[in-house]
């Protein structure tokens, strides 16, 4: 029973930073910059984790059969997908990805490409990388024991914690500065009277307005690292409880830190 709990932990752990180390990739590459992806600090992202451990350890009767495993996974991770979009935004009113320009999609939580996508690359999980993950996994069992993956449990639920404070302060301040910016904006437009402004006419307005009075710049909030990375990993991020465009937020915590 220590033996399979060690497995499946470690290969959670496995597939989290492979995710991680994907998404990074992926949305640096697509930003042109260094993009530092992942709900935790840490370098790993838990949806893959559960996803593929789920898809290995849920349909393994099944995974000879190319095609059932992959509409059987493309099923598992899909549902997985649109659970955690959904407790995303009730729990933290946050909605960290948005499928709405994809086609076939389901409330802009899944979509059917990029549900096909992950079936096809739960089929070369499966049958291609898990064979030889088995094989280093069961050697850091054989020398580690129990005492790795605890490790890395222990270390992950610090992680959390200091996450999910973090992104509680993460919503007062972002909240705070968009009530800022949104009256700065009201401010502007009186006095513009019924002038038609560019859009990036106003908005350097209302950024000049921080520049030109310190005393206002004190009182807002100054996002520590984590808080700041939060808001620039995850660029489509969107917030109900938010009313200025994140991209206006992400500018004027930039200005908040210089001197």
């Amino acid at each position: 029973m220590e033996k399979i709990f060690t497995i499946i932990v470690l290969l959670f752990f496995c597939y989290s930073f492979i995710g991680w180390l994907w998404e990074t990739i992926y949305c640096s590459i697509k930003a042109k910059h260094f993009v530092y992806r992942g709900f935790l600090l840490g370098p790993i992202t838990p949806i893959y984790g559960f996803g593929v451990v789920g898809v290995l350890y849920f349909i393994e009767p099944y995974q000879q059969n190319i095609v059932l495993l992959f509409f059987l996974a493309l099923i598992l991770v899909t549902a997985l997908e649109y659970l955690t979009s959904f407790l995303l935004e009730k729990i933290f009113h946050l909605t960290l990805w948005d499928y709405k320009d994809v086609p076939l999609n389901i409330n802009g939580r899944v979509a059917v490409p990029v549900s096909i996508f992950w079936g096809i690359a739960c089929v070369f999980i499966v049958r291609v990388l898990n064979p030889y993950l088995m094989t280093v996994v069961s050697s850091w069992q054989q020398r580690f024991g129990i005492f790795l993956p605890m490790f890395l449990l222990m270390l992950t639920s610090f992680d959390l914690g200091f996450t999910l404070a973090n992104l509680a302060s993460l919503r007062q301040a972002i909240n705070k500065m968009s009530a800022t910016i949104q009256d700065k904006k009201e401010q502007l437009q009186a006095d513009l009277g019924e002038l038609k402004v560019a859009a990036e006419e106003r908005r350097q307005g209302w950024m000049a307005e921080i520049k030109e009075q310190p005393e206002w710049r004190k009182q807002l909030p100054r996002l520590n690292f984590q808080e700041r990375r939060f808001l620039n990993s995850f660029p489509n991020m969107k917030s109900k409880e938010i009313k200025s465009p994140l991209a206006e937020i992400r500018q004027l915590s930039k200005e908040l830190r210089k001197k």
